[in-house]
């Protein structure tokens, strides 16, 4: 994962945004991973939270090459805490479901011309703590790990 990562995001202008509800536990890990992210790294970060449409127009703004959202998501054949790339053109072939928002629909108010490449960081959330405040101990890790690699690419 870690070597395609480096790879897709070589040479781009990177936009992160992190998508979930803060209130659900493991579904706010994108915006948690965000906040953690401030001051550290040298990309545009935007915090969506469960409503990330209302950022559209920044993104735009910003125009970046490819965006990364980082969101929880149900992700077939995998354990909780687990990180999946994935191109959001794949996402209902894969059979993902994303826990907030459905990120195809969002990114299509982009005009085609204009629209960045999408590539998903999915974490698998423990479905054992749907209502839990905070986070799993198995996502605190993907988060920690992913906090570790960003700040290491984008300092």
């Amino acid at each position: 994962m870690i070597e395609e990562l480096v790879r897709r995001v070589e040479n781009k202008k990177i936009l992160l945004l992190g998508v979930g509800n803060r209130l659900r536990g493991d579904e706010g890990l994108g915006c948690f991973l965000v906040n953690r992210l401030k001051d550290k790294v040298h990309i545009p970060l935007i915090d969506g939270g469960n409503l990330p449409e209302k950022h559209l127009g920044l993104l735009e703004a910003i125009r970046p090459d490819l965006v990364l959202v980082v969101v929880a998501a149900d992700v077939p054949e995998t354990a909780p805490g687990d990180i999946t790339l994935i191109d959001l053109d794949q996402l209902q072939l894969m059979k993902v479901k994303t826990r907030s928002v459905d990120l195809t629909l969002l990114f299509q108010f982009i005009p085609q011309k204009s629209r960045p490449e999408v590539l998903l960081i999915a974490v698998q959330p423990d479905r054992e703590m749907p209502e839990r405040k905070g986070v799993s101990d198995a996502v605190r890790i993907a988060l920690d790990g992913l906090e570790t690699l960003f700040v290491e690419l984008f300092k």
